[in-house]
């Protein structure tokens, strides 16, 4: 076993056989311990149960070269040291509700951007009702390029969860990974809430949720006046905003959602909506021998599909991004002529169509 637990608490004691003192002298010192253990873990009692190390170090030689790991648990908050042949890149580390196992986590870890995790939204939680979700994101700590490292100052949170640890080396392509269970009757809260945004139409669809109690989301566009909105659902983890676009401009928005213990995530990204679709424009020769076609669209031009009197063509561009404007050389035939353009916008969904007629006559 690679790793090695170091979490304080009383030794067992063993008593001296003695047939007239022996049941007083045990609970003597039964009580002793008991006090003991309370006053040193504080305010809450936390039990670790069997490390797990979740998967091997792929191509290390016969001689152990993977980390170790050293997890030191006091009043619910816990360090990671961890000492290792190589420079340690990076340590990651986020927990999840339950005792989880490698299966567990790696099925969550699949599910978080595909899915919405059901939550038990009761201030008590049930054990025979525990999932295994996360609770809150992955934090990842960088190295300094030493071979011994300390992350301290993690809160463990209230009930039954797993702390999953993931360590980058230098010299391994695959992390390594371990997973250790915890129980506390109290918990420190320490994990930020989580901001999902989601863009539909002009709108953006704002939920940000906390694991414990949420209490409060503010958001701002542009630098402007912040906005706050603290009307809680979902037993008081969840909120939930709808921000209007404004499509003649680039939009910055800036959200943060604070959670009743005082962490906080803040959320900035910088939105663009053009609205409507490809401006067409046709221009022409005074005899009308050629025909310019005048193709642009602000998020940039995907496809375009033209015809000359049923003869069809098609230019697609690489970079759509890069190509806010087409321009299109027609020569006409003797005689009429019809003109069909069809211009697709980045999203393949927007596109405009115009049709347009001349007469040649050299």
């Amino acid at each position: 076993m690679n790793q090695i637990m170091d979490h304080s608490g009383p030794k067992k004691v063993k008593a001296q056989k003695n047939p007239a003192d022996t049941k007083n002298i045990i609970k003597i010192y039964a009580m002793i311990l008991i006090i003991i253990s309370i006053a040193f873990i504080g305010k809450a009692t936390y039990a670790l149960f069997e490390n797990k190390k979740i998967k091997d170090t792929i191509g290390i030689s016969a001689e152990n070269t993977e980390p170790n790991i050293t997890l030191h648990a006091d009043q619910d908050i816990v360090s990671i040291t961890v000492s290792a042949q190589n420079n340690i890149e990076e340590i990651s580390y986020q927990w999840y509700r339950g005792a989880a196992t490698a299966e567990d986590i790696k099925m969550a870890q699949e599910n978080s951007n595909s899915e919405e995790v059901e939550e038990n939204d009761d201030e008590e939680i049930s054990a025979e009702n525990e999932k295994v979700v996360p609770l809150g994101k992955l934090i990842t700590e960088k190295g300094t390029g030493n071979k011994e490292m300390t992350v301290q100052n993690i809160g463990i949170p209230r009930g039954n969860t797993s702390l999953y640890i993931r360590i980058k080396t230098t010299g391994s392509s695959v992390p390594t990974e371990y997973i250790q269970n915890y129980h506390t009757d109290v918990g420190v809260d320490k994990i930020a809430p989580e901001i999902k945004v989601t863009l539909q139409g002009k709108k953006l669809l704002v939920t940000a949720k906390d694991e414990t109690k949420i209490s409060y989301i503010t958001y701002s566009i542009n630098g402007g006046t912040e906005q706050k909105i603290d009307k809680v659902e979902n037993g008081e983890t969840t909120i939930k905003a709808e921000i209007e676009l404004d499509e003649t401009q680039d939009c910055q928005i800036k959200i943060c959602a604070v959670d009743d213990a005082k962490n906080s995530e803040i959320y900035d990204k910088t939105y663009s909506l053009y609205a409507g679709t490809p401006k067409i424009e046709f221009l022409a020769e005074e005899d009308y021998s050629i025909v310019y076609v005048k193709i642009t669209y602000p998020k940039g031009i995907k496809k375009v599909e033209y015809s000359l009197n049923g003869k069809e063509k098609v230019e697609e561009y690489d970079n759509p991004g890069d190509k806010k404007e087409v321009n299109l050389e027609i020569k006409t035939e003797e005689g009429h002529n019809e003109i069909k353009i069809k211009a697709y916008a980045e999203e393949e969904e927007v596109y405009a169509e115009e049709v347009g007629e001349c007469e040649y006559e050299p």
